[in-house]
């Protein structure tokens, strides 16, 4: 069960933070602007290589209150879809891949409206915000985590979810 847990939340990671993208490139669009996905090379902060990513970029630079829309509405509009599953879904395994992808879209909402405020309102750089190895670690450890809960409550004898 744990390895199904494991690979379906890795695909829904990939749909939702596909998702989340284009929907930031969508808002960029909704608050009056024009933008671009692009997939680019993300050099690593702490680690000496790259690795690749999407990122929606606006073409030019947004004011303080309608990057925060796009940075923050971006993860939790993907975010809604997967949630409202979880009323119709009844099986462990597609439950844990769903809230742990919830988690992390919301983890992404959070983290990007809170790196834009540090910068640009309390003029803070907190560069750890912006590494790859801590937006993708944190997703990689929730899935792990959400791993260990479903061995856990499998050995505890833990059940299909209630109607």
């Amino acid at each position: 069960m744990w390895l199904r847990v494991l690979i379906l939340s890795i695909l829904l990671f990939v749909v939702g933070f596909g998702a989340h993208e284009v929907l930031h490139l969508l808002l960029i669009y909704a608050v009056g602007s024009s933008g671009v996905i692009v997939a680019r090379p993300w050099e690593m902060g702490y680690l000496p290589f790259s690795i690749w990513s999407l990122h929606a970029q606006p073409a030019e630079q947004l004011d303080v209150f309608r990057q925060s829309i796009v940075n923050f509405f971006g993860p939790i509009l993907a975010a809604i879809p997967l949630a409202a599953l979880l009323f119709y879904v009844r099986e462990p395994v597609p439950v844990a891949a769903l809230v742990a992808n919830v988690i992390i879209l919301v983890f992404y909402a959070v983290i990007e409206l809170g790196d834009l405020l540090l910068e640009q309102v309390w003029n803070t750089d907190f560069s750890l915000l912006t590494t790859p190895e801590f937006n993708y670690g944190v997703p990689l450890l929730v899935v792990v985590l959400t791993v260990l809960v479903v061995v856990v409550l499998n050995a505890l004898g833990g059940s299909r979810i209630p109607e």
